[in-house]
């Protein structure tokens, strides 16, 4: 699937090949570029070994264009950007901020896809319990 992502803020394209590209910042001041697998789902991340945190460590995640944070207003543990589909479909993407957390949301108005195994977390914040 050819999509996009881009940043909520500046508009601005966030993939190249098959990541989304982030830079990032932990709570104890350590910060880098992480990327995500663009594929919705799949949670593999990529980053420099000198950018060091924990599982369950909660990360900020900026535009690398307009770096404006990337916090989602469903939940102070998610991130939000937006997905652009082959036929020019948009969705927020709501993803779990928390370092190993499994959990990932495609939101089109009250439509909803759940990802991950930890989405049940936020369900309630979604409006789905």
């Amino acid at each position: 699937m050819k999509a996009d992502y881009i940043c909520p803020h500046c508009r601005g394209i966030l993939n190249a090949g098959d990541y989304i590209v982030f830079s990032s910042r932990t709570n104890k001041g350590g910060h880098g570029i992480i990327m995500l697998h663009q594929e919705v789902g799949n949670y593999t991340v990529e980053k420099h070994p000198m950018f060091e945190y924990q599982q369950g460590e909660k990360l900020l995640f900026f535009c690398p264009m307009c770096n404006k944070e990337l916090a989602s207003d469903v939940h102070e543990n998610l991130a939000k950007i937006i997905l652009i589909d082959e036929e020019k479909k948009e969705f927020d993407i709501h993803f779990s901020r928390l370092a190993g957390e499994k959990s990932t949301f495609k939101v089109v108005g009250e439509n909803v896809e759940l990802f991950g195994e930890d989405s049940g977390n936020y369900m309630e914040f979604l409006g789905m319990k």
